[in-house]
């Protein structure tokens, strides 16, 4: 499907002289790409191609099947868009300023499915707490998914309306809005960017955009950040909506100071500093990105965030997780939970370790019958791929129980 005539007509006036080679960049094939987990190390990828921006993030040469390599579902790596990778610099460099860069509170309001939490997790010191947050219920379980598969333990998962956050407090050093919006830079590869496009959709966006942000700017505590994106490039739902935090909701941009060499354009039509990922100026989607701080006027004594689990069950809340199951004997079991098991803190003493071929190993996520190795203990074992967790088992002998959870089983 070819793309909006709306879309081609706005995109003219925006970039001017530009247009057509952002037109042309925008039907060409996305590019692929991977961030790997510095506290999970093991992943690479043959011809991969360093991300100038994010280190650890990687071009990749052609799509693999993700869904068929453990390390994945092993949490050693997240496929992600280049451009959404700047959110691991942004933190990185917001650290030093928030006054406390040994250990941070940070709220991510619109999470899922959880690249650009996973992205700023890894800028965070060890002992950070971090509550990731979606509204859409189904779009909570996949973020609490992924979330679990990379294994910080200081991370809560949240179902709520951003609204819900306002009577906490003033809480958090950083607060993330990666805004819901009208898609435009996702177009490239999502033919639904395309169907849905309107100049109603971009106006209803912006709104609900500066809602959001009026709830961000109340929860994040005097002195702190508040990071605000968007995936799409019409200015409305950029550059005014900035310009609306700082004029009526009294923040302060901050300039990131990305390297010239990175090749990050600024904003259009604006002197605050604000960046724009081009499809014809950089590698990857189209983003939008701002970074503000909140005025640290009677900031008076820090308080620290609350673990919202409002009794739902987060990504990692809760440390050496574990239920039971009768032996043949009679005798109780102990039986980790997969989030216990995925979480880089799992105490592998704990249980017998069973490295498992990459065959086996997707066998093993496939839920199917298992065969571990010869001389493998009897009772619960943890399998492993290249020494990383992926579940639990119960070798009974001739065979194993699988007990990878079946909600998560690949069905490739």
């Amino acid at each position: 499907m070819s793309l909006p005539s709306g879309f081609i007509e706005e995109m003219k006036l925006l970039l001017g002289e530009e247009a057509d080679e952002f037109l042309l960049a925008m039907e060409q094939q996305p590019v692929v790409s991977v961030r790997l987990n510095p506290r999970k190390p093991g992943a690479s990828f043959e011809g991969a191609s360093p991300i100038t921006w994010c280190p650890g993030g990687f071009y990749l040469p052609e799509r693999p099947s993700f869904t068929l390599d453990p390390l994945l579902h092993a949490g050693a790596y997240y496929v992600q868009d280049a451009s959404s990778m700047i959110y691991k610099e942004t933190v990185r460099r917001l650290l030093p300023l928030s006054g406390n860069p040994s250990s941070v509170t940070l709220l991510d309001l619109c999470a899922a499915p959880g690249g650009k939490t996973t992205a700023m997790i890894d800028a965070l010191p060890d002992g950070s707490r971090v509550v990731a947050n979606e509204y859409v219920a189904k779009r909570a379980t996949i973020l609490r998914e992924n979330l679990s598969r990379w294994g910080y333990p200081d991370a809560v998962v949240t179902n709520r309306d951003t609204s819900a956050f306002v009577s906490d407090g003033s809480l958090f050093d950083i607060v993330a809005v990666d805004a819901p919006c009208s898609g435009e830079g996702m177009m490239r590869k999502d033919e639904t960017a395309r169907t849905q496009w309107s100049e109603k959709l971009v106006d209803d966006c912006a709104a609900l955009q500066k809602t959001i942000l009026s709830n961000a700017a109340k929860v994040v505590r005097p002195g702190g950040f508040l990071i605000y994106s968007t995936c799409t490039f019409n200015r409305k739902e950029n550059e005014e909506n900035v310009r609306f935090a700082v004029e009526q909701l009294g923040l302060r941009p901050i300039d990131l100071d990305f390297p010239g060499e990175w090749g990050i354009p600024r904003g259009i039509g604006t002197d605050l500093p604000v960046y724009r990922f081009m499809p014809h100026r950089t590698q990857g989607e189209g983003l939008f990105l701002a970074v503000l701080k909140k005025p640290d006027e009677n900031e008076g004594d820090r308080e620290r965030a609350p673990e919202h689990t409002q009794g739902r069950k987060s990504a990692n809340s809760k440390r050496n997780n574990t239920h039971t199951s009768a032996s043949p004997k009679g005798k109780k079991e102990e039986i980790p939970e997969i989030d216990d098991i995925l979480s880089v803190d799992f105490d592998k003493t704990r249980f017998p370790l069973v490295e498992l071929t990459r065959e086996q190993a997707v066998n093993y996520l496939r839920r199917e019958a298992l065969i571990l190795p010869e001389g493998s203990p009897r009772g619960v074992v943890i399998v492993t791929y290249r020494g990383l967790p992926l579940g639990a088992a119960k070798n009974i002998g001739s065979r194993a129980n699988n007990l990878y959870p079946k909600n998560r089983r690949i069905l490739k």
